[in-house]
């Protein structure tokens, strides 16, 4: 059976490129929704040092009649870039799908973002995203009272050196807590772990380690045990981390991804069921308890950007999938096959962010709205898989 083709409910131009997008989990706030973008832009200031290598051109060929003038002729230096970002909030109106309409609300310029993440519990009563972006910084900003906007509350810079911030989790997903802790991944491959002190809004360093030789694309808890950290880098290695042996080794190393490993989710329904995603355009599924090995593997096409759990049922994945669309899975009882049921492929371009409303569906048969965005066309697309009958 094909998988269904859902329509595209409603659609918006980012204008920069759309990297990451999420919907509010917090009910008071589910019609909401985040976008982060990216954008390269050459640097116009006089004194703007450069933050990444610059390759000068060659100077144009001379022959044997150049002049000692000619020699000490100027060459010119291209202008660094910059990596710029706007942080976009919409509102999902209209009472049913035929009459959705995504409406953009606020717009905040950033430095380039490269993931974000909602806390699933309100912080200090206040629905709380967390921001990871090019410059290093995890920011914090919350829908302040009943209203729609984002007001920023704490940052961190995790370096001085111009790494870049790469992705984020919260701890407290599964176990509410007083003091969530943030995982960050960077692209030198270290992992900083932030305390957040609710009563005061600031982000304080817990500990940061060397865990991967290349980019490190992804950090995720074990929601069910958040001693227990996993992450996945370019090094195309997937790691398990212990809080509470300082993190000085990994708990297992596995090569069980050809390529570099860029998307990790712990279910939330399902204490011991962990997904990974990677550019060698797989889907594994591990049982936690034992990582010698995955439960399955699921080729999807394309490159496994993201995975997101349904936000109520533990048996469907919903998948980005950078060259090959957007995708859901259904797994089976044993985690051992997965059927895609439903594949967006609207996207002309990288399928990057995407994520499931935490609007409950109208009836049981209905999945969530789902929202998805994509790179060079910058492009957001609202639409709805179809369930799979049992």
């Amino acid at each position: 059976m094909d998988p269904y083709s859902p329509p595209s409910l409603d659609s918006d131009d980012t204008i920069y490129s759309a990297d990451s997008i999420e919907f509010c989990p917090i009910q008071s706030h589910a019609h909401l929704l985040v976008c982060g973008t990216y954008q390269l832009a050459k640097d116009e200031s006089e004194d703007q040092p450069s933050t990444e290598a610059v390759e000068e051109p060659a100077p144009a060929s001379t022959d044997s009649n150049s002049s000692a003038d000619d020699d000490d002729e100027e060459v010119k230096v291209e202008k660094p870039m910059l990596r710029l970002g706007r942080l976009l909030v919409y509102d999902v109106e209209g009472s049913s799908d035929d009459s959705r309409k995504l409406t953009n609300t606020a717009c905040i310029e950033t430095a380039a973002i490269l993931d974000m993440k909602w806390s699933h519990q309100t912080i200090n009563g206040n629905p709380t995203l967390g921001v990871a972006d090019a410059s290093g910084d995890l920011s914090l900003y919350q829908f302040k009272t009943a209203g729609n906007d984002l007001e920023v509350v704490a940052k961190y810079q995790t370096n001085t050196e111009k790494k870049l911030a790469l992705s984020l989790d919260w701890s407290n997903r599964v176990q509410a807590s007083e003091s969530p802790r943030i995982a960050v991944s960077l692209s030198s491959g270290d992992i900083t772990i932030l305390d957040l002190d609710t009563a005061s809004s600031t982000l304080t360093e817990n500990m940061t380690w060397h865990a991967h030789d290349l980019e490190a694309w992804i950090v995720g808890w074990n929601y069910h045990d958040t001693n227990v950290l996993y992450t996945g880098a370019d090094d195309c290695r997937l790691k398990g981390w212990d809080m509470r042996m300082d993190c000085s080794y990994a708990t297992f190393t596995s090569k069980a991804h050809q390529m570099g490993v860029c998307s990790i989710q712990s279910n939330p329904h399902d204490e011991h069921i962990l997904a990974t995603g990677s550019y060698d355009e797989n889907v594994l599924i591990w049982d936690t308890r034992s990582m010698r090995q995955p439960l399955s593997t699921t080729e999807t096409g394309g490159g496994v950007w993201r995975l997101k759990w349904h936000p109520t049922r533990m048996d469907v994945l919903l998948a980005g999938c950078m060259h090959n669309g957007f995708h859901v899975l259904h797994y089976n009882e044993t985690w051992s096959t997965a059927l895609i049921g439903s594949s967006f492929m609207e996207h002309k371009s990288l399928a990057y962010g995407v994520d499931w409303s935490y609007v409950p569906p109208e009836t049981p048969s209905e999945l969530p709205l789902v929202v998805s965005c994509s790179f060079y066309d910058h492009l957001i697309h609202l639409w709805r898989p179809s369930d799979v009958p049992e």
